[in-house]
């Protein structure tokens, strides 16, 4: 009786499936407009859940510059320690594959002054993950890295520019005992 069941309702199981799965990621695809609004809302909590969301920003604006987070750890001793947020032309293949939402993260919303609000939260992550005991991280700074990019027309003589331009302090943190916990 039961595999009867199934067998029945496997087939229109499957194929609803399928059309809100698809639906979700050709509304996600398609031009912003207030329809599109309307009918992504039920599709939004999935396509964030399983990572199916696609941002286009690197389609926005060409970037002149490339940019890069580091953090400036000081620890209770006094000693001070750098710490890179993960960087993909320092990584194999593999690693790449792990840690590219990490760098997407760093990169795309903790770099951005108008998510200020990320990094109470991502020096508190810092911190956890280079404390020892005994020794806590008590402060962090989080620095923003920049490199001009040349226009195609003068920079494709030149050598590959890999020197800092610029650098900003983004923030600094005292973090207490109970942050790293």
């Amino acid at each position: 009786m039961m595999k009867r069941l199934w067998t029945r309702i496997r087939i229109p199981l499957i194929l609803s499936f399928l059309v809100m799965h698809f639906s979700g990621i050709l509304l996600w695809l398609s031009p912003d407009c207030p329809l599109k609004q309307q009918l992504i809302t039920p599709y939004i909590g999935y396509l964030n859940y399983f990572g199916l969301w696609q941002g286009w920003s690197v389609f926005e604006h060409p970037r002149t510059y490339n940019e890069y987070l580091t953090a400036e750890l000081t620890f209770k001793d006094g000693t001070k320690k750098t710490w890179e947020f993960p960087r993909m032309e320092k990584m194999d293949v593999v690693e790449k594959m792990f840690k590219e939402g990490l760098r997407r993260w760093s990169n795309d919303c903790v770099s951005d002054t108008n998510m200020a609000y990320l990094w109470p939260d991502a020096t508190r992550y810092i911190a956890r993950t280079n404390s020892h005991v005994g020794n806590p991280v008590v402060s962090v700074s989080i620095i923003r890295h920049w490199i001009w990019i040349e226009p195609p027309e003068t920079g494709l003589s030149k050598p590959l520019h890999t020197t800092d331009d610029g650098q900003e302090i983004l923030c600094t943190r005292d973090i207490s005992t109970g942050e790293l916990e």
